[in-house]
């Protein structure tokens, strides 16, 4: 992708809508690598580079403005080792943030498979007019070893 790309070209192949780019130029997070002799803005591939950086740190779970503070820091850093520096610590706290996520949500896989397994073991229930009542006065010996997913749905 060597030639210049006008901002549709370059929103299609990115993914991302046209307004997306333009508010990223707003908020000075893309700039265009040149403009035509009729005024268009045109792109590169390091265009295209930064929207995909963009998206990830979005995914990341940082904001917009979160965003063009970490460029800026970056372009007025004034060394390369300052400019990385802060660049890790930024990245080593979305790190630390997302190994809680994933810790997170190991738990909740584990209480939905255990939630499953207490499901599979239900169908003493099935004789019941009253699946409510039924679940609330659960006569199975390992009703104790329900989860909150079971427990909640009975609960008022």
């Amino acid at each position: 992708m060597g030639e210049r790309l006008k901002i549709g070209e370059l929103a299609r192949l990115a993914g991302k809508s046209v307004r997306a780019l333009h508010l990223y130029e707003e908020l000075n997070l893309l700039t265009p690598a040149e403009r035509s002799a009729g005024g268009f803005r045109l792109y590169d591939r390091q265009n295209l580079e930064r929207i995909h950086f963009i998206d990830k740190l979005q995914r990341l779970g940082l904001s917009l403005s979160e965003i063009g503070a970490l460029i800026g820091d970056w372009a007025g850093s004034s060394t390369a080792p300052g400019a990385m520096r802060g660049l890790e610590a930024v990245y080593r706290e979305k790190l630390t943030q997302t190994r809680a996520h994933i810790r997170a949500l190991r738990a909740m896989e584990t209480e939905l498979v255990e939630s499953l397994r207490f499901l599979e073991g239900c169908h003493p229930c099935e004789r019941h007019d009253d699946p409510h009542a039924a679940c609330r006065s659960c006569a199975r010996p390992n009703a104790a070893d329900a989860t909150d997913l079971i427990i909640g749905i009975s609960s008022h």
